[in-house]
């Protein structure tokens, strides 16, 4: 899967809020690139849903916005999707890797949506036997 951008790639299309959870997609990436993200979890899928969830989630906010002139709920799906990035990052975390657990856990909710959507998109369009 293809690494998020960088901020500077991006900044110009995020507003302040949107930029600020770019920084912690970026630094929860580069935590699961590092050996010491083995440490945060127990298996090797673990870990790749570490680096997959903060690349699928970065890429939906990138998504939503860029057609949020032309699809009239993308704008409001890139806020929340921010809102909730943000969320994963709570005064009660204290913990670094419990707050990217949490991010984790976003990353496989939109993957799980995703392919159900696509899942039921394909059951519906074949032809009764």
């Amino acid at each position: 899967m293809t690494a998020l951008p960088s901020l500077s790639e991006v900044e110009k299309e995020l507003d302040e809020s949107g930029q600020s959870a770019w920084k912690r997609l970026l630094d929860a990436e580069k935590l699961a690139i590092t050996p010491s993200a083995s440490a945060l979890v127990a298996t090797v899928a673990e870990y790749n849903n570490l680096l997959v969830g903060a690349r699928v989630v970065g890429f939906f906010i990138l998504d939503f916005k860029k057609h949020s002139r032309s699809i009239s709920f993308a704008e409001r799906a890139h806020r929340k999707l921010v809102q909730q990035v943000h969320s994963c990052w709570t005064p009660t975390s204290a913990e670094e890797g419990e707050c990217l657990k949490n991010l984790i856990d976003l990353g496989t909710q939109l993957q799980n949506h995703l392919i159900r959507a696509c899942m039921l998109r394909v059951l519906l369009s074949r032809d009764p036997v």
